[in-house]
């Protein structure tokens, strides 16, 4: 039994009574959502729970939500709001005064490693979750075995890690098709040589028609696939031989940038790609694609900001829809393609991870206060893991109110409610913040069923290191630093490629070669 175990024993029958009494009216895993509120909100057994989670938008004391989460499980919540931009630091500032609240949603590993070196977190025994968030636990194990092992620091488990629904799929690979159609190019490109075939036309043959030479191939985003032709991304961890190396520095990158070099001096990159291809507003826009700039990008990393509106109520197409303001003809004529295959038949469009670093803890007074910490797990079982009749209620507030299901059994909001004003009234992501993969699916099954059927399932590659490394804050800097400066002064012809085997030797000589060591003293301990 850990140490905190062993510290909860002589209160472990208290907590087993207390999760039989809360059973029936605090944890429902059958099909239906519960209706009747139940409890005396505020009654003298009422316990005062400070929340820290998730949202972009200040949720008010009393709002219905919340109400109707403090009569349900007979508790006082205290939302925490605090700026999601400015989250971290605002947490940081009621750490140090000594306010810790009871339940905590952290971002990253580094935070989880941090507040549970700082005595901040409550360890969490894997025994005390079993026991009173049976379905979170084994739903997680389902999805991805062993995935507490990442929550773990020192040997101890701190934190309840969420699961990225959406890591099946791959960044977009997209397409111009009135671009490929004008230039007469009917196959999508799909290995390295047509990439290359269809790029230079496109920066040399007017597919726009406008008898001006202003169109380019591709920009920024689009070079991550182009590296993982080679078999690697420069900012990620591989397996190799069986070991852990990172993809910045393995010479098949030497390969990749003499590429992208010849085209950059050959007028097929974006000579403005070092800007990116975002001027601004929303985050996941390409405005060079957009504005008929270039014909190949991968900018938003997500499927969804590139596919076409699929049902009435449907959202979060922000590409499509701001090319469809643009250029109706083109918004509707985008080709969805594949990562290309490169001379090795390997292909990598960047694919995010199971696990995001994203984590639930909690405070570490409730390691004194089991009862409590029995009733916080519980209610966090019901939001996110109870049933996907409960998950919605949780998202979206009472069906039928704010939402209600569409003819095709998939939920749909009403009144054009965004995230914000779901948050305003305690819902969204103040309370449901482990996406169970199985109920997302359900709930967007149309739009991940699109994703499917359009190949973003395939060619994806993911980085293998998914921790914080001990010495990663002291060499990290310096040497991200300088692979940027190198890989731009090769690209842009600054410096010859023999510059890329002067970065290796500094890179290993600058904290390199210590960073690997620590990545594979990680990665061998996660395959025990």
């Amino acid at each position: 039994m850990s140490r905190v175990g062993r510290r909860l024993a002589p209160t472990v029958a208290g907590a087993l009574a207390l999760a039989l009494a809360l059973a029936a009216g605090c944890s429902e895993t059958g099909g239906k959502a519960e209706r009747k509120v139940r409890g005396d909100a505020g009654g003298q057994n009422a316990y005062a729970i400070s929340w820290v989670s998730s949202q972009t938008t200040p949720v008010e004391p009393d709002a219905e939500m919340i109400r109707y989460w403090n009569e349900k499980f007979n508790v006082k919540l205290d939302v925490w709001n605090m700026a999601q931009k400015n989250a971290a630091a605002l947490l940081e500032r009621k750490l140090a005064s000594g306010e810790i609240p009871d339940k905590l949603y952290l971002t990253n590993f580094a935070n989880l490693q941090q507040y549970a070196r700082q005595d901040v977190l409550a360890e969490i025994p894997l025994d005390l979750l079993r026991r009173h968030a049976p379905n979170l636990y084994a739903k997680i194990n389902k999805e991805m075995p062993g995935a507490f092992n990442y929550a773990a620091v020192d040997g101890r488990i701190y934190g309840i890690p969420s699961l990225n629904a959406n890591s099946r799929f791959r960044e977009p690979v997209i397409w111009r098709g009135d671009w490929l159609d004008a230039l007469g190019i009917a196959k999508t490109p799909e290995t390295l040589d047509e990439f290359e075939a269809a790029l230079y036309r496109i920066a040399r043959e007017d597919p726009d028609g406008n008898g001006q030479k202003d169109t380019y191939g591709m920009s920024l985003s689009a070079m991550t696939m182009i590296y993982g032709a080679f078999g690697y991304h420069p900012g990620g961890w591989n397996e190799k031989d069986g070991r852990l190396v990172y993809g910045g520095v393995q010479p098949e990158m030497r390969q990749a940038l003499g590429l992208l070099s010849k085209w950059y001096k050959d007028g097929v990159i974006d000579p403005q790609y070092i800007m990116g291809e975002n001027s601004g507003g929303i985050q996941a826009i390409s405005h060079a694609f957009v504005n008929g700039r270039i014909g190949l990008t991968s900018h938003g990393g997500q499927y969804y900001y590139w596919k076409p509106l699929l049902f009435e109520g449907d959202a979060t197409s922000d590409n499509y829809l701001e090319l469809k303001k643009a250029d109706p003809r083109a918004a509707d004529s985008l080709r969805y393609g594949l990562p290309p295959k490169g001379p090795g038949g390997k292909r990598g469009a960047k694919q995010s991870t199971l696990i995001t670093g994203g984590f639930i803890a909690f405070g570490k007074q409730l390691e004194r206060e089991p009862d409590k910490f029995a009733k916080i797990l519980q209610m966090i079982e019901f939001f996110n893991a109870s049933s996907y009749e409960n998950s919605l209620l949780t998202v979206y507030g009472p069906q039928g109110k704010y939402w209600d299901f569409d003819s095709y059994g998939q939920p749909n909001v009403k009144y054009n409610m965004k995230k914000a004003d779901f948050e305003k009234i305690g819902a969204s992501l103040i309370f449901y913040n482990l996406e169970m993969p199985e109920f997302i699916v359900q709930r967007d099954n149309r739009r991940m069923t699109w994703a499917s059927e359009n190949g973003f399932e395939i060619g994806g590659l993911t980085n293998k290191l998914l921790t914080v490394l001990p010495s990663q804050q002291k060499y990290s800097g310096e040497l991200n630093a300088m692979q940027e400066r190198t890989y731009v002064s090769i690209i842009t012809g600054d410096k010859p490629i023999a510059a890329f085997d002067e970065f290796v030797r500094a890179w290993k000589d600058g904290g390199g070669e210590q960073l690997e060591k620590e990545a594979n003293d990680w990665w061998l301990e996660m395959k025990k």
